[in-house]
């Protein structure tokens, strides 16, 4: 139509006592659209069939979105009815008491695509919920539903209430500009009381037999975290209106019903070998913690990771393995069943689920890749092994966003950060686990040596080992090279503890002798040191000023020798004087590492070293009750390891710094310095008795010589503590650094302290 034309119609409309709007919009539109000089989108009509049918892929997904649709009105139930589902063009009314919505809110937010409201208001007016949906697209899920559509709503403290009906098919064809669709807006009297809204969606698109329904139930279930129901958020906008919860009901059935009849806890997450939690605080600090009775493990790791734009959040989970004897009691092939329909680590956005993540068959964490390829971890850790959770929160994580589909996350830096440190997680806590069970870990583990009988090993592959269908023959050979690989491993490792031995014997009589020397100086400290007293009398009193200021230098020279000496001596007869005694008894690490800088401050000088004051944090750190000789042996050993290796590097300006601090139930000892550092291929060898890198340095007579035993008794009293000895990053200025963790002293150890 012409431009002339249409300005006909306008101001014949515009003429009339009562001009049809519609008419004077849809001509006013065309004439804007004419012009020569701008261009802008348009939306067609079809546009909205496709963002319910192509956005909300699945029929559960649309159905949740309403679902939580329900939960940010402030809703307390939800009611889901269906009708004739058993066959194509049933129906299904979805219906709350919520708050309901105004003329205002259908027009300007339900009608709008896309809309921040939610963005713009993150909490629930009534009972301050998170809001579980920010896109503004999930009530195109009732169009994925059916083909026809009833709103009515209900808002709170109003005298009317609305209706709108909604034919997709019909009135959203193609070829027709979105602007041009209209759907009538109908009022009706209400009591002010009444409240909530009501989604009848009819003309079905799906068939929804009874196992469809029992799908949605599991979604439904699973929409709240599996360990425990997140709670409900405090109100932020501060009414005194406490949050009843939130329930839902499907054909008349409860969800706490429903929850009972597909319960997972009493029957498969108590049979767990090991539950796994960790975090990632607000200074971006990564750390998990293992916990398995079955096993007596309990363990903490702090990952080196940069974890700057995920925010603070949590996770837990599950770790089975199914073997009869990780079970307690429960069938084999029914675990495994629980573990392939059940099995992964779940996303919860502000409480409610974000699919896909943690369906069957999505490996969004890669461990099901890993576990095939074999050759980066060898222990069960596929998705299936994991029953798990991940909690995010839109004000603590705001760089988490769900995609427009509804169906996963932004994979952005943050989502990468996530699924690192989860990977990483997960697989340290299964190795932990595998040491615990004495199983190797990776294919590049050194001297790895299996407890394992034979015996058992065919066992395991006679019940469930091998894959189905394999014969007796292929059996018995697997089980042939498992006992020949014990075999080897065992002449392995006794060769191994032979040599072992053999250098603990020779070590324990030069521990006889030491400790005479410690002796016998501490015997002649006093006398030694009286009668430097009296030279340096005899020096003061000459009347040859050049005598005696060179006899003074000499003297001086002679006293700070002895000072060492005897620093020494006293060190090494107090040690031994504390081995005596076997008592055990928690330890101050604050007074440890200080008495200990104390005794070598006068050697480190010498050494030309800078000994930094120890870092304590908090304060009060003790360890569980150990021998202070074994606290003071493993400090030792850190310090002469680290002299060597600054030594060895020709470091000028050399610096030792010692830390500790308190992660879960450990005390964590770090001990740095700047010399030639960990070459990464020697970082899990250095731990390994008899492997040195310091052969060649010279000895000063405190280092010693390097025997490779050092960083192995180290790593053997930390384990016997319930710790670890790990190589870990440095601080800035520092090339190493060593951490050991303790168990640290229980609240009532600390008291009878």
């Amino acid at each position: 139509m012409q431009d002339t034309e249409l300005r006909k119609i306008i101001q014949a409309e515009l003429e009339k006592d009562e001009p049809d709007w519609h008419r004077i919009e849809h001509a006013s539109r065309q004439v804007v659209d004419s012009d020569p000089d701008f261009i802008r989108f348009s939306v067609d009509a079809a546009h909205i069939q496709r963002l319910g049918e192509e956005l909300v892929a699945k029929q559960e997904t649309a159905l949740s979105e309403l679902i939580k649709n329900a939960f940010d009105a402030d809703a307390s139930k939800v009611t889901l009815t269906f009708e004739k589902h058993a066959g194509l063009g049933g129906a299904l009314t979805i219906e709350d008491d919520g708050s309901g919505m105004t003329e205002d809110v259908i027009r300007d937010a339900w009608m709008r695509i896309s809309t921040a409201a939610k963005a713009n208001e993150p909490t629930s007016p009534r009972f301050g919920r998170v809001r579980a949906g920010r896109k503004g697209i999930g009530r195109f899920a009732v169009q994925r539903l059916g083909r026809q559509l009833l709103l009515a709503s209900k808002p709170a403290g109003s005298p009317l209430g609305y209706r709108v009906n909604f034919d997709w098919e019909r009135d959203f064809q193609p070829g027709r500009n979105l602007q041009d669709i209209f759907s009538g807006v109908e009022r009706f009297e209400k009591k002010s009381e009444e409240q909530g809204t009501l989604l009848q969606i009819r003309n079905l698109r799906d068939v929804w037999p009874d196992a469809a329904i029992e799908r949605v139930w599991r979604s439904v279930i699973l929409l709240q975290p599996p360990f425990e129901l997140a709670p409900v958020q405090p109100s932020t906008t501060g009414s005194p209106t406490a949050d009843p919860g939130f329930q839902v009901v499907i054909n008349g059935v409860s969800q706490a019903e429903q929850t009972k009849k597909f319960s997972i806890e009493s029957d498969f997450l108590a049979r767990a070998a090991a539950i796994v939690t960790g975090s990632v605080d607000e200074h971006g600090r990564a750390t998990a913690h293992v916990v398995s009775a079955k096993l007596n493990l309990n363990d903490t790791e702090i990952f080196d990771l940069v974890m700057d734009q995920t925010g603070p959040f949590s996770f837990e989970a599950r770790y089975f393995i199914y073997v009869p004897d990780m079970l307690s009691g429960m069938k084999q092939a029914t675990a495994a069943q629980m573990g392939r329909q059940f099995g992964g680590i779940r996303v919860y956005r502000n409480g409610f689920r974000v699919l896909p993540y943690g369906e069957e068959r999505d490996d969004w964490l890669g461990l099901d890749d890993m576990a095939s390829r074999r050759n980066t971890i060898l222990l069960p850790s596929n998705n299936r092994n994991w029953f798990g959770q991940v909690r995010l929160d839109s004000s603590a994580n705001p760089a988490f966003e769900e995609t427009s589909s509804r169906e996963g996350l932004l994979e952005n830096q943050a989502f990468t950060q996530l699924q690192t440190f989860l990977q990483q997680a997960l697989i340290w806590a299964a190795g932990r686990v595998g040491f615990k069970r004495d199983r190797k870990v990776t294919a590049g583990q050194r001297d790895f040596v299996s407890v394992v009988k034979p015996s058992q090993l065919i066992r395991h592959l006679r019940i469930g080992g091998q894959a189905s269908g394999s014969d007796s023959e292929e059996v018995l050979k697997a089980a042939e090279a498992a006992a020949a690989d014990y075999e080897k491993q065992v002449e392995a490792k006794l060769a191994e503890s032979l040599e072992y031995e053999e250098m603990l014997r020779i070590l324990a009589s030069l521990g006889i002798s030491i400790s005479v020397f410690g002796h016998e100086v501490k015997g002649a400290q006093d006398n030694f040191l009286a009668h430097l007293a009296i030279v340096r009398d005899v020096i003061a009193g000459l009347r040859n000023d050049e005598e005696k200021g060179a006899l003074g230098h000499e003297l001086d020279d002679l006293a700070s020798a002895s000072d060492r000496l005897l620093d020494i001596g006293g060190y090494i007869a107090g040690l031994m004087s504390s081995t005596e005694s076997r008592e055990l008894r928690t330890l101050s690490v604050r007074g440890a590492l200080e008495r200990f800088t104390r005794q070598f401050g006068e050697y480190m000088r010498k050494q030309d070293i800078r000994f930094d004051e120890p870092d304590v944090q908090p304060s009060h750190l003790r360890t569980v009750p150990m021998h202070s000789s074994e606290f003071d042996t493993v400090l030792l050993n850190l310090l002469t390891n680290a002299i060597k290796s600054m030594r060895k590097a020709k470091v000028s300006d050399r610096r030792v710094r010692m830390d500790a601090r308190h992660v879960g139930r450990h005390v964590v000892i770090g001990f740095e310095d700047n010399g030639g550092g960990i070459l990464p291929e020697n970082r899990e060898r250095v731990f390994d008795a008899f492997f040195t890198t310091t052969t060649g340095v010279e000895d000063d007579g405190v280092a010693g010589p390097g025997t490779g035993l050092g960083l192995k008794i180290v790593s053997d009293i930390a384990n016997s503590y319930g710790g670890v000895a790990r190589v870990a990053e440095p601080s800035d200025g520092y090339r190493c650094r060593i951490e050991i963790t303790l168990l640290e002293a229980s609240e009532q150890e600390g008291r009878q302290e």
